[in-house]
């Protein structure tokens, strides 16, 4: 059965590079290996080739030769976004490279970019990636951030004021928007990769696509499940090493192992909070946002949040909505199921919690939430929060959160949200 399960897993992988399209640089030929498997993300697939047995980077934590990452375009369906071909550092991956090389075809390929890993210098356009970076202990290998201003991780902030600084170790350079990065910043860092979040119709990366650095498309944030998204962590983890003072002639430790476990952490405490929300009678009915100008966005039912409330045992009331990602509504499609709304749970950023009357001033239509009326309003500043940074890998404090506005505080107290 084990043998069956490999082959089927080496012909799937076959068949997703097969349906690759556009090409950056060479790949090799789809060939046998040994897929990951994974459990929740719909989007990412790991192969892995080669055993280790013939390489002295077994010991030190790499057990292939070389890894293959395919991503799936989330937005249209049977084709990839991007293929990654990861190659340990050293002289049997120069070896590797060379064999890849030899073998190099014409036939239909994605985007592919080839890794040498570990990744010691990147640019990390994405706060919640900069936040695993430092769980995984491969922190050092972050030299350059986007939209420094709303990542709440102090010693980023640290380590960004001190660039310029030619006698300080490790140093982040602030490299700008992430809409519109500063070239010239990003050139003198030298990364090896640059990790940024994938968009429908971008059109490219514009001069990024010229600087020939891999770039990580992390489109992990597209996954519709919390535990989907979360286990992204193992590819990420294959990319960098573990900080520390590692002999120059050993290739330190990957943050591969960290990645595993820590994932079998979140999805252990995920699903015994999900069980024990379960055996409770349905809880409250919540909604997360508020209108944005003309529009009201709201998490579609098969979205990571409308599955969040859905494992919370809360109510929603878009929960029978198929879609998995935000439903942009008319405030008057909102305000029409506004007396069903029990608790309004909703971000902002900046300045102090936003009162009653100046909610009214915003928009006079909040009262027709029964939320509202009732003051069970939540809210989370997240430019003094780490919201994001947290629970984009860690769904299991969202899930808590939401469990205890559904059902109450014998879960423990709120993390994020505020009354």
């Amino acid at each position: 059965m084990k043998k069956l399960y490999i082959l089927l897993c080496g012909a799937t992988a076959a068949l997703l590079m097969a349906a690759c399209q556009g090409e950056k640089t060479a790949a090799a030929d789809a060939e046998a290996g040994d897929t990951l498997e994974m459990k929740y993300a719909k989007l990412l697939t790991i192969v892995k080739h080669g055993d280790g047995e013939e390489s002295s980077d077994a010991a030190e934590g790499i057990d292939y030769q070389y890894a293959e990452a395919i991503i799936a375009n989330p937005w249209k369906a049977g084709t990839m976004l991007h293929r990654y071909i990861l190659i340990p550092k050293g002289e049997e991956g120069d070896k590797t490279v060379a064999m890849l090389a030899r073998r190099r075809s014409t036939g239909a390929r994605c985007t592919t970019d080839t890794v040498r890993t570990p990744v010691e210098r990147s640019a990390v356009f994405i706060a919640p990636h900069c936040q695993l970076m430092y769980e995984l202990g491969c922190q050092q290998a972050i030299r350059g951030v986007c939209d420094l201003d709303y990542i709440n991780i102090p010693d980023v902030k640290k380590r960004a004021a001190l660039s310029g600084n030619t006698s300080a170790q490790n140093p982040i350079v602030d490299c700008g928007s992430s809409m519109a990065p500063d070239i010239e910043r990003i050139i003198a860092l030298k990364p090896e990769a640059i990790l940024l979040s994938p968009f429908e119709n971008s059109g490219g990366y514009g001069k990024l696509d010229k600087l020939h650095v891999p770039i990580i498309e992390a489109a992990d944030y597209m996954e519709s499940s919390p535990l989907g998204r979360a286990e992204w962590m193992k590819f990420y983890g294959m990319l960098f090493k573990k900080d520390g003072n590692a002999p120059k002639t050993a290739l330190a430790a990957s943050c591969e192992p960290k990645a595993d476990s820590l994932f079998a952490k979140i999805e252990k405490e995920y699903l015994k909070l999900k069980a024990e929300a379960a055996g409770y009678p349905k809880g409250l009915s919540i909604l997360t946002e508020r209108k944005t100008g003309n529009v009201w966005y709201v998490p579609g039912g098969q979205s990571t949040i409308g599955i969040l409330l859905k494992d919370a045992n809360a109510r929603y009331i878009f929960e029978d909505d198929q879609h998995s990602g935000s439903l942009a509504m008319s405030p008057e499609q909102i305000l029409a199921k506004g007396k069903q709304v029990d608790v309004w749970a909703f971000k902002y950023f900046g300045g102090a919690s936003l009162s009653q009357a100046q909610l009214l001033q915003e928009y006079d239509g909040y009262k027709a939430l029964a939320a509202f009326s009732r003051g069970n309003i939540y809210q989370v500043d997240t430019s003094t929060v780490p919201y994001f940074e947290l629970t984009s890998f860690h769904p299991e404090l969202l899930l808590r959160e939401f469990i205890i506005l559904a059902h109450g505080e014998r879960f423990g107290k709120l993390r994020f949200y505020k009354k």
